[in-house]
């Protein structure tokens, strides 16, 4: 971790202790982590890296939610890390809500973030175009919280209102600069998560990484399903098709995308049900689960 200085080094609890993996979805591919010298990194040359096909998954059988009312604008605050898609899915959101003839704006804060940074995208959306005089939240009605930290952040917890914002959270462990500088340092779930239920009470709080890579197949699709997970909540005001053709205008991952939006449909309606398929597929051998064989 401190030779590459990488947040796709990431941590990984054993029996043996704390070890470290690559998560080779968010990886670079600078090979700067070879520079560690680490007796378990190998170099395999000449091949092909192998992905893993996720479980099948249909969103027929789903109810449809109500939508929210657009009586008047409705917000909403993403907040996630640096490369992994905050900025798509605000565009996204965007363009789903621009094809249902909505008004929309849509105002991304990534500062210096690259890779790894604090974005904060936010999304207004009213159905008459003239209400939306400023594109800043002052007070949303939607936290989309990608990243735990970023969602706790005094930048996202100021624009929260007990008893107005529905929050839904990812409790995933992220790797932050800090933890990099200072791997022996513990990740603050619970800090963090109480910050955010004293800003907004209840929110909905899921391991959103770890069914994105087991159910879709990778953890890049993480913040895809975390909307899908939104939309079925009835939280998000544009169609499920309008959301399906701004993917497909999008042009990137489509069908990945797709799928993860719909499992994501599918953990708001059953997470205990997501949780156990996410399970038995990681049960499975790592060949079966790359080959697709599930």
């Amino acid at each position: 971790s401190l030779k590459s200085n990488c947040l796709s080094v990431v941590p990984v609890a054993t029996e043996f202790g704390q070890k470290r993996a690559i998560d080779p979805f968010t990886c670079n591919l600078d090979l700067s982590c070879l520079e560690g010298c680490c007796p378990a990194l190998i170099t395999v040359e000449a091949a092909t890296l192998k992905r893993a096909h996720g479980l099948p998954v249909g969103d027929d059988d789903l109810p449809e939610p109500a939508l929210p009312s657009l009586d008047e604008a409705y917000s909403m605050l993403i907040a996630g890390a640096g490369g992994t898609g905050v900025v798509t899915l605000g565009a996204l959101i965007g363009m789903a809500a621009h094809l249902e003839g909505k008004g929309v704006t849509v105002l991304d804060q990534s500062g210096l973030s690259q890779k790894g940074g604090a974005v904060l995208t936010h999304v207004r959306i009213a159905a008459d175009p003239g209400v939306l005089h400023a594109p800043r939240i002052v007070r949303a009605d939607l936290l989309l919280g990608c990243d735990l930290l970023v969602a706790a952040g005094p930048e996202a917890l100021q624009r929260l209102r007990r008893g107005r914002t529905r929050a839904v959270v990812n409790t995933a462990e992220a790797v932050t600069g800090n933890f990099v500088r200072h791997p022996e340092q513990a990740f603050p779930r619970e800090e963090a998560l109480a910050l955010l239920r004293d800003a907004v009470g209840a929110a909905d709080e899921l391991d959103a990484t770890r069914l994105a890579s087991l159910l879709v197949g990778h953890s890049i699709t993480t913040n895809m399903f975390m909307l899908g997970y939104a939309w079925q909540r009835g939280l998000v005001p544009v169609g499920r098709e309008a959301l399906s053709r701004a993917v497909e205008l999008n042009g990137v991952a489509v069908q990945d995308n797709q799928r993860a939006f719909a499992w994501g449909r599918h953990a708001a309606a059953d997470l205990a049900h997501a949780v156990r398929q996410a399970d038995a597929a990681e049960a499975l051998p790592s060949s079966r689960r790359l080959s697709g064989d599930l």
